[in-house]
């Protein structure tokens, strides 16, 4: 069988045609720009094509560089190579690159029995150098067996070495005859003259059975890399293992689509030279799993407009979550730092959390009638920063407590309350604006209190005060009240 199918497919290489490019299209503005984080100036995006032209039959080589874009047959493309350019004067005899191809259909033996799989093998050479810094983007697609779409390839940005030689090698394991989620294998391996630089890698892949998924991946900067993904979408888990074969740190940015939706956005900085973990989601729900702790970073992106970042990645994080003001964050390593924030850089709304070995519960609304509380391990440092368009809110603390509460209602009549089970707060700061009318700033080195109310009934204020408040080193309790700041402890 595994031979029958391997002829198969060297008799449909061999039977492509040889004549000459069949397809020019210059296009400059026409490409699809993946759907990215705000924050996307931070690591720069892959404008990968919109082609499917291969669906239709046959094999081709799909090239754009600065814009002009090219469908060359197969054997063209490895016999005689490719003028990606237009350029008759550049490259090896107006050809600026050599492709080689080897397809690999085998039988293998898993747990749920024997299944095909489908290896790709793609090797490309760029020939000379005046090609060498432009945009670049390379793909070999086609149909196997009838059935098999499929697109591989790799993109180089402007300004950034295109490879002298890549070798991309892709492994589809369909699970046709199965109840089973297809598994992807993609191993990267690009060679530079002046250094290491930055490249992408695509895979597409679809059949009637499994439907259309579609994996790209970012390397910051290219290496030696393997990464295997695999997806179970009706449980909402990722499988994920990446091996890195060369001695400089990377940076990997994972997503991956089913049939045109986005499942999985990650980028994990620095990356160990092997991790594997898994990670699950719904809505409201993210969980991560791994046998072990990596110092590294990822970063989760989101069609909701927020970014999550750990830093420190533990063995186990599960978050509960929702916009109305809920958070419920259990992870099993203090050196994690768990933050969301609608961006990475100046963030306009950000949460974040660190030294927990835990659960912690956060609540709060955010109105002029509004409250915070955090349950949790003692030793949790909280911070939470929001800059809307009628409040400004701050606030950090170290919560040595295991109950911290704060209550208000910022008008007139109006209180403010906190309550910490008379256990200390370290670092505290609190800082919330309403409308440039009402406002609270309360700080301190260290500080407990027990059912603390400030109460005031005009906007001449007499404050009133009930329940215990201790603090130590400096402390700043003001609030401001028709836009007047009265000093209520200093």
């Amino acid at each position: 069988m595994q031979k029958k199918l391997a002829v198969m497919i060297v008799a449909m290489l061999m039977l492509l045609p040889i004549a000459s490019v069949n397809d020019i299209r210059i296009k400059k503005g026409d490409v699809v720009h993946d759907a990215e984080e705000s924050h996307s100036s931070i690591l720069r995006n892959a404008r990968w094509s919109s082609w499917h032209d291969y669906m239709q039959g046959g094999f081709f080589i799909h090239t754009v560089y600065n814009g002009i874009e090219k469908d060359t047959p197969v054997l063209q493309s490895i016999f005689s190579g490719i003028d990606v350019d237009n350029n008759p004067d550049t490259g090896v005899n107006g050809n600026d690159i050599k492709v080689s191809i080897i397809p690999l259909p085998l039988l293998q033996s898993t747990d749920v029995g024997m299944v095909l799989s489908i290896s790709l093998a793609l090797k490309v050479i760029r020939l000379g150098d005046e090609i060498k810094n432009g945009e670049f983007e390379i793909s070999f697609g086609g149909v196997i067996m009838g059935e098999h779409n499929f697109r591989i390839g790799y993109y180089s940005a402007e300004n950034e070495e295109i490879p002298k030689e890549v070798r991309e090698v892709v492994t589809v394991v369909p699970y046709l005859f199965y109840d089973h989620d297809p598994e992807f294998y993609i191993n990267m391996e690009p060679v530079f003259e002046g250094g290491v630089e930055n490249v992408s890698a695509i895979l597409e892949y679809s059949n009637a059975a499994v439907g259309e998924h579609r994996v790209m991946i970012d390397y910051f900067p290219a290496q030696n890399t393997m990464i295997k993904v695999t997806p179970h979408i009706e449980l909402s888990r990722f499988g994920i293992s990446i091996e890195r074969n060369a001695p400089q740190e990377e940076t990997l940015r994972l997503r991956y689509e089913m049939n045109g939706n986005a499942f999985v956005n990650l980028t994990i900085e620095d990356i160990p030279e092997r991790m594997a973990f898994t990670v699950g989601f719904s809505e409201n729900y993210f969980e991560y799993d791994a046998d072990d702790e990596f110092n590294v970073t990822m970063i989760i992106g989101s069609n909701m407009g927020f970014i999550t970042r750990i830093e420190y990645l533990p063995r186990h994080l599960a978050v509960s979550f929702n916009q109305n003001g809920y958070l419920d964050i259990n992870v099993d390593e203090r050196k994690t730092k768990f933050i969301v924030a609608n961006a990475l850089v100046d963030p306009t709304l950000s949460f974040s959390v660190t030294n927990l070995s835990g659960e912690c519960i956060v609540r709060w609304s955010m109105e002029s009638i509004g409250y915070l509380t955090i349950d949790g391990f003692a030793g949790v440092k909280a911070e939470i920063k929001a800059e809307m368009e009628n409040a400004y809110f701050d606030y950090y603390a170290e919560i040595k407590a295991e109950h911290f509460e704060l209550n208000w209602s910022m008008s007139i009549p109006g209180y403010i309350s906190m309550d910490t089970n008379w256990e200390w707060l370290a670092s505290y700061h609190f800082n919330y604006t309403y409308q440039d009318t009402f406002g609270v700033v309360i700080e301190s080195s260290m500080m407990r209190a027990r059912d603390y109310t400030v109460g005031w009934q005009s906007s001449f204020p007499f404050f009133s005060i009930d329940g215990d408040i201790e603090f130590m080193g400096d402390f700043v309790f003001k609030i401001m009240l028709d836009g007047t700041w009265y000093n209520v402890i200093s």
